[in-house]
């Protein structure tokens, strides 16, 4: 099932000799303790897709918090590197300021997991971090929240517009850097147009999918300067009012190229077919404003 366009709903049940723990997407729903084997029972109550699921095993320690907002939060860590879930700590500063933006938080509960790797995954609910000082930064925290609305609420009907997710959250995540740590947003945007013929010489256009180069960095800086061009064209309230509106309207959907470009034209009256065909299935990058 190797496709994002399969959502189902996720009861995950993981038993693990004591004192390991088994985390997985969802509410922890209970824990039971016998003959030295623990059982966690982890329940998701909204549709994902597989490629969103995570599970993890091992000598874990958690911490629980709760967003301004009320919104459950748990922080897991190994054990021998606990001390880590002290920076998971901005996640409830970052979730705030992506609720101002996008709306309500749309699940019952958010968790940092945190595993043997160096990359970071938006697993529904449950966000899935390697253990670097990048991947455990306010910054990656904030993207990989934001995946909980552009690509978890809403996902891809197929892995050519994986852009959608991505572009959005590296746009979010610059907007986030701008506001709370200081990095100016046009100094961030520049840089990222300084790489970007290269990016589209090594992977191809955002929005054309080629299985050689799926996932490089193409699909996330050159929608993020799209978006940011698309803003300029807006204006700064209109166009973060449909940000907002977009995984509100398609909540628990899949959707692809047509129908997201489609929506934005009619929510703009604006005609963007050559906007959006420039910055997605050109092979070099278009003129900024």
């Amino acid at each position: 099932n190797d496709q994002p366009a399969d959502k189902a709903l996720y009861d995950i049940t993981v038993s693990v000799p004591a004192p390991a723990q088994g985390i997985a997407n969802g509410v922890l729903e209970s824990t039971t303790t016998a003959d030295g084997v623990t059982t966690n029972s982890w329940h998701l109550d909204e549709p994902a897709a597989s490629y969103l699921v995570t599970v993890a095993t091992g000598d874990y320690t958690v911490e629980e918090d709760v967003s301004s907002s009320g919104v459950p939060l748990q922080y897991w860590a190994p054990t021998p590197q606990r001390r880590l879930i002290q920076g998971l700590r901005q996640t409830a500063d970052g979730l705030d300021w992506l609720e101002e933006k996008l709306g309500p938080y749309p699940f019952d509960s958010l968790g940092v997991l945190l595993v043997d790797s160096r990359s970071g995954m938006e697993t529904q609910t449950m966000i899935t971090l390697g253990m670097t000082d990048y991947t455990t930064s306010g910054a990656v925290l904030v993207h990989e929240a934001a995946h909980q609305w552009y690509g978890d609420l809403v996902t891809p009907s197929d892995w050519r517009d994986v852009w959608m997710n991505e572009g959005m959250a590296m746009y979010l995540q610059a907007n986030w850097s701008a506001e709370e740590d200081g990095q100016p947003l046009d100094a961030t945007l520049d840089y990222w147009a300084s790489i970007a013929p290269q990016l589209l010489r090594d992977g191809g256009p955002a929005a054309a999918y080629d299985p050689a180069t799926f996932g490089t960095s193409n699909i996330y800086y050159v929608p993020a300067l799209m978006w940011h061009e698309l803003r300029l064209r807006l204006g700064t309230d209109r166009f973060w009012s449909l940000v907002r509106a977009w995984p509100e309207e398609h909540a628990g959907q899949n959707a692809d190229y047509d129908e997201i470009t489609t929506w934005w034209e009619e929510q703009t009256g604006l005609e963007l077919t050559a906007f959006f065909d420039s910055w997605l299935l050109g092979d070099t990058l278009p003129a900024r404003a």
